[in-house]
């Protein structure tokens, strides 16, 4: 620190926002790092593993064609587990940008904001909304009627 004509300055301090990247089809997704309690192999034989009370499909919750589920993120509010492609890794980025004005109604509530992954724009899912939207969730109904839409995140820019 070096002391200018007011005096001492202060230090910068750069916050940082962790984010668990996800794919979901071809669609590359992330949650804030702090949402999730526990990361695991999806046993999709199990109707509801250990530590959840509601399990949903992110592919019946974006309207999604099924996949190859083999992960399950297991939300630490609301014992609400989330099967998933696979997560990819975690990052580390300065900021979460906001939503564009694009964004209009529940969408806005859907995704907290967007984050850069090399040259490509990812949004950020809201762990309270996907705990919200799975109660009533029934995979069994068709899935475009509660489907969250999906922004593809590959060569978008902000």
């Amino acid at each position: 620190m070096r002391a200018g004509r007011l005096g001492a300055t202060r230090p910068v301090i750069e916050t940082r926002y962790s984010v668990i990247l996800f794919r979901v089809g071809p669609y590359r997704m992330g949650i804030d790092a702090g949402a999730p309690k526990e990361i695991r192999h999806d046993d999709a034989h199990a109707a509801r593993p250990p530590g959840c009370e509601t399990v949903v499909s992110a592919h019946a919750l974006f309207d999604v064609p099924a996949g190859g589920e083999g992960r399950l993120l297991v939300l630490r509010d609301g014992g609400v587990g989330v099967r998933v492609d696979r997560v990819e890794r975690m990052i580390e980025t300065r900021e979460l940008r906001p939503l564009p004005q694009a964004f209009q109604g529940d969408e806005r509530s859907w995704y907290s904001g967007l984050v850069l992954v090399g040259d490509s724009v990812c949004p950020v899912m809201n762990p309270e909304t996907l705990a919200r939207l799975a109660e009533p969730f029934d995979e069994k109904t068709s899935p475009s009627a509660g489907a969250i839409p999906v922004i593809p995140c590959e060569a978008a820019t902000l």
